[in-house]
Order: C-alpha cells, then structure tokens, then sequence
C-alpha cells in the first residue's frame, strides 16, 4: 500500500507541473502577443513625425522657400504685369499656392493667371523700359523729393522752395492716385533740374510743359506754384483715367484737360512717348531713370 501511494502521490505532482508548465507558456505567448501589438501601433506615430521633420530640415537655410516661381524667376513681362496691373486675355484668377518659412509655418500667397490686379498699398518700386505704373501711391515722402532735387542742384528757380513744392505733389499725388515720385521726375526732366532755359519761365509755374508745343511758344502760365502743380496732376489724370477720381482734376484745373482724347490711354511711363512729348522717344524712359535715382538707398 505504500509504494501504491507514493506511485499515486508522484503522478499527481507530475500532473501539476505539467498543468503549471503549460500555465506559463500560455502566460508567456500572450504577454508577447499585446507587447508585439502596442510596438507597432506605437511605431507609426513616432515615425511620421519624425521623417517629415528630417525633410523640412534638409532644405537648404532661407528666410523663405518658395514653392510658387520667385520674382527673381519669373519673366520681365511677368513682373511689368504684376507692378502695372495689365495683362492679356480673360478675367484673371487667383490660385493660392503654399510657401513655407523659416518657422516651417506654412503661409499663402496668389499668383494671378491673366491680367492681375493692381498692387495695392504704398510702392517704391521702379521698373524699365518706361513699364513703371503711373497708377499708385508713392511710398516716400515730400522730404525725400526735395532732398534729391536739391543734392543735384541746390538753387531751383521755382518761385516757392523745394520742400514746399514737393508738399504739394505728394498731397495732390495721393489724392488722385498717381505716384508722387514719377511726376516729380516729370517736372524735373521738363525745367532741368528747376534750372530751366527753354520756352517756359520759372515764374509761369508750369511744371511740365503743358501747352508749351515748342518754337518759342511758352505754354500756360499758372498762378501760384500750388495751382502749377494742381493743373500737371490733373493733366496726368486725363491720361491715365478714362474719368476722373477727384473733382477738381477737370478742365478748370487744367485748361487742356479735354485735349487729350480719349482719356485713359496712358498705363505706364512708355505710353506718354508720343502724347505727352512729341515725337517724344524715350520720355517715359527719362523720367523713370530720374524716379529711379530718387527711390535708390
């Protein structure tokens, strides 16, 4: 009876660890099973971020990358466009393509497929060939105008000072939505540098010639140095507008307002070769390298 007990009592201990053999293995399967599950969907997260990091990174260092062509890529006549406003064909539309900064904080800018709009805000900008806009608001200010002027020739004949004078284009300028800097450069290719020695006197306050069609033929006379600058603003009106965004610039301000037909046909510099000077090659040109002068750091 002994040995039968002890025989007994060595099958179920055999039994027991066998039960708890297969226990632990079972234990030991499903704990690897969750581990290997939570690895790869832990993995995906991590990796993502991670990758997308490391191409921001490898791009070359710039205050901005571009994804949409530079103005340094693009055409001449793509940039005349944008700063003038015109273009050919349809009605333009407006697709936003994306940029990234330095923060890789992606932005959104515009490109304009057909004719753009027109710029706005304040511009300094100065183009070539005559394709400066003569549409806009001029960025400078009076002071700079003068400063320029007085730098190449500090005694001008003008019957009021050159601060003075250049008040009045950049209020009249701004009002009628012309660039200040661009009519200034008129007048100062039209009196040499407030110097004058052609038809016009200096005591006519005319500053840009109007009405003086040469042969010894003086052109208008104005009465003040306010009312000269008044009537060439105006007169620039009638060139670029096909009517007119103020009320004083009319046939009153400026007596041969109406002798320019039709209105509007002026865009830029270029356009008044030909108008405004006869036979007038290269006016628009003469006036933008002064502007440009003007506007230079």
């Amino acid at each position: 009876m002994k040995s039968h007990r002890t025989g007994i009592a060595g099958r179920k201990s055999t039994a027991r660890a066998s039960i708890l053999g297969m226990a632990i293995l079972i234990t030991l399967a499903t704990a690897a099973a969750i581990v290997s599950g939570c690895g790869e969907s832990a993995a995906a997260p991590v990796r993502a971020p991670h990758v997308e990091t490391a191409s921001v990174s490898s791009a070359p260092s710039a205050a901005k990358t571009t994804l949409a062509p530079t103005a340094s890529t693009q055409s001449l006549h793509a940039r005349v466009m944008a700063e003038q406003g015109r273009g050919a064909g349809a009605a333009g539309e407006h697709r936003p393509t994306t940029t990234t900064s330095a923060a890789n904080e992606p932005t959104t800018v515009t490109t304009s497929v057909g004719p753009p709009v027109e710029q706005d805000g304040p511009t300094s900008t100065v183009l070539a060939g005559g394709q400066t806009s003569l549409k806009g608001t001029w960025s400078g200010t009076a002071e700079r105008l003068a400063s320029y002027l007085l730098g190449v020739s500090p005694s001008p004949r003008f019957t009021v000072t050159a601060s003075v004078l250049a008040e009045y284009y950049v209020r009249y300028c701004a009002e009628a939505g012309l660039r200040a800097d661009l009519l200034w450069a008129q007048m100062i290719h039209e009196t040499g540098y407030g110097m004058y020695g052609g038809d016009v006197m200096p005591e006519q306050n005319n500053y840009a010639g109007i009405g003086a069609t040469g042969g010894g033929a003086p052109g208008l006379a104005f009465p003040t140095a306010e009312a000269g600058v008044m009537a060439q603003v105006a007169h620039m009106v009638a060139y670029v507008y096909p009517s007119s965004p103020v009320a004083w610039a009319n046939a009153t301000t400026d007596p041969r307002f109406d002798s320019v037909s039709p209105h509007g046909v002026a865009s830029v510099l270029s356009d008044l070769d030909g108008r405004w000077a006869v036979p007038g090659t290269g006016y628009g040109e003469s006036i933008e390298t002064i502007a440009r002068a003007i506007n230079a750091d």
